[in-house]
C-alpha cells in the first residue's frame, strides 16, 4: 500500500529530547494580514501586534521561523472556522521552533527522500491549506536535500511507523522528523553528510 498524499504541515513530536507536552504561546494574526493560515503552518514574528501578544504571519520558504500554529482560538463571529481566514484578526497557539522536533510529510517524489539523507537539510513547500479541516499544506521539499546551511529544515529521522512506507513502490510522501534550521533566535547550522 502506498503512502497517503495528505499534507498536514508540521506537528510537534518532542522537545529537546523530551516528549512534546503541548506547551504553546498565545499569538495573534493581524486583521491587515491578507494571507490565510492553517494548523501546522510555520509562522514568523512580524511585529504587527497591538494586542500585547506576539504578532505572527505565515512563513514563506526561506524566512526564519518563530514556530508552528497548533490551534486557533474560537472565532465568535464564525464558530465553524477551523482556520484563520485572510484579513481576519485571529488568536492562535504557537509551539516555538527553537528546540522542538516536528513531523512533516515530504512531497510526492518517490525517489528523492531516502534513509541516506538523514542529517541533510531541505526546504519546505508552502501550499494552500484545507479550509474544511483547517490543516496546513506545507511539506518537506525532498528534491533539494543537501548539506547547505541556508536550507529551511534539518532532516533528523524518517518516521518508523507501519503507515509510513520507507522504500519500494508507493514510498513517496514519506513522513520525516525535522528541526527548523533557522529559528528566529538561533544561528544557522550546516547539515551532516
Amino acid at each position: 500500500m502506498a503512502n497517503s498524499d495528505a499534507a498536514f504541515g508540521f506537528r510537534p513530536v518532542f522537545r529537546d529530547g523530551s516528549p512534546y507536552n503541548g506547551g504553546t504561546l498565545r499569538c495573534v494574526f493581524a486583521a491587515a494580514d491578507a494571507t490565510a493560515a492553517f494548523i501546522g503552518d510555520a509562522v514568523i514574528l512580524d511585529g504587527s501586534s497591538n494586542t500585547g501578544y506576539p504578532g505572527v504571519s505565515q512563513c514563506a520558504a526561506g524566512e526564519p521561523v518563530f514556530g508552528v500554529v497548533t490551534a486557533f482560538e474560537a472565532n465568535p463571529d464564525s464558530l465553524s472556522d477551523q482556520y484563520r481566514k485572510a484579513s481576519t484578526l485571529r488568536f492562535c497557539q504557537v509551539t516555538p521552533a527553537q528546540g522542538t522536533y516536528f513531523e512533516v510529510q515530504s512531497d510526492d517524489d518517490t525517489t528523492a527522500l531516502t534513509e541516506a539523507m538523514v542529517g541533510f537539510n531541505a526546504d519546505y513547500i508552502v501550499g494552500t491549506g484545507n479550509t474544511a479541516y483547517g490543516v496546513s499544506a506545507m511539506e518537506l521539499d525532498s528534491s533539494g536535500a543537501a548539506t547547505t546551511s541556508t536550507l529551511d529544515l534539518q532532516i533528523v529521522a524518517l518516521v518508523d511507523r507501519a503507515d509510513n512506507l520507507l522504500s519500494g513502490t508507493g514510498s513517496g510522501n514519506k513522513n520525516a522528523i525535522v528541526k527548523f534550521n533557522d529559528p528566529q533566535d538561533k544561528a544557522l547550522r550546516t547539515g551532516i553528510s
